[in-house]
């Protein structure tokens, strides 16, 4: 017997991307009217149709997870829902998703609602760490729940990624090219990942002998702070970074932006290592050495625990750390003092 039809079948059909997919069917986000006419089609051409409300008439049970991420339009977590579902599908659950757009009145709400709809689980990118249980909302929810990449006070499992060890990883081959002068480009400190990639480069610098220079590490507050300006500030340091390790296209391309400005060249002037998925660097010329994110053995653990816990497995809360890949690329050279 063939598998149901999944979301990616229906952003094949239509060839449009899983979030605009996602966009679509739960009408939330913008999408061109072209597009949603295809997926529409698409929908009916591959008679994909999540049936919540049957499912839960029939058998007693919903057989469906709910899945919430800040935003479905970035690409790490299109990705993370697609391997996510094929997991859930393999086992017969539906994966239900919303973005919370980092909301955290927005989360109250999908919870309460994943809750009155008789969803059996939650799987959950928070916005916030440190917030009080008792406003708490995910110490609040009463569904098995699977956090992921974040420190949550609550009674759910873990799924992390070890950005520590990946970091410093990335930093100590850059040492070990020659390089002292290494700036950081990442997310918040308020959140783990930022906190954790922050923790591998002071343990390579420290493990290399190289003094750590705060003006050198960057970790951003908000979508609106500038990459570009913090790094035109660090290039007219006395001692500019000879090399850089920055997450994702838009941080690391705000920092390529002003090394070009000023004639740099990677990797002849500025060796570069970027923190992604496979395919957010595809594009790079010359090719991108990448600290890779394993995206698909990520979801595959957030499902398992997930699938464990509704499977009847009881006890304490339990994580998984996943590990990210350095990949080598053509980006990063020796210095120019040492050559």
């Amino acid at each position: 017997m063939s598998k149901p039809p999944s979301v990616r079948d229906v952003a094949a059909a239509a060839g449009v991307s899983i979030a605009s997919v996602s966009r679509v069917l739960n009408r939330s986000g913008y999408v061109s009217e072209q597009a949603r006419t295809r997926v529409e089609q698409a929908v009916r051409d591959t008679g994909y149709a999540p049936n919540f409300s049957a499912k839960h008439l029939r058998t007693g049970r919903s057989k469906a997870v709910g899945l919430m991420v800040s935003n479905m339009a970035n690409p790490f977590l299109a990705t993370f829902f697609a391997a996510t579902e094929r997991c859930l599908q393999d086992a017969g659950f539906s994966l239900l998703v919303s973005s919370t757009y980092d909301d955290p009145n927005r989360e109250q709400e999908l919870l309460t609602l994943f809750e009155s709809r008789r969803l059996e689980g939650v799987i959950a990118f928070p916005a916030q760490e440190g917030v009080p249980r008792s406003r708490n909302p995910f110490a609040l929810c009463k569904l098995p729940l699977v956090v992921v990449d974040r420190e949550v006070d609550c009674h759910g499992d873990a799924v992390f990624q070890d950005h520590r060890t990946g970091v410093r990883l990335a930093v100590d081959y850059l040492c070990a090219l020659g390089h002292r002068r290494i700036a950081l480009f990442g997310p918040s400190l308020g959140i783990r990942p930022g906190r954790e990639k922050l923790l591998g480069y002071k343990d390579a610098l420290a493990q290399r002998g190289v003094e750590l220079d705060e003006r050198l590490v960057c970790m951003l507050k908000s979508a609106v702070d500038s990459p570009e300006e913090q790094m035109d500030r660090m290039l007219r340091l006395h001692e500019p970074p000879t090399a850089l390790v920055a997450l994702g296209t838009r941080i690391l391309s705000g920092a390529l932006r002003a090394a070009r400005r000023t004639g740099r060249r990677v990797p002849s002037d500025l060796s570069v290592i970027g923190i992604g998925t496979e395919n957010a660097f595809a594009l790079a010329d010359p090719a991108l050495t990448t600290l890779r994110f394993n995206i698909d053995q990520a979801a595959q653990a957030a499902a398992q625990l997930m699938l464990e816990r509704l499977g009847g497995t009881s006890g304490p809360r339990r994580s998984v750390t996943v590990p990210l890949d350095l990949v080598l690329g053509e980006s990063c050279g020796a210095p120019v003092h040492r050559r």
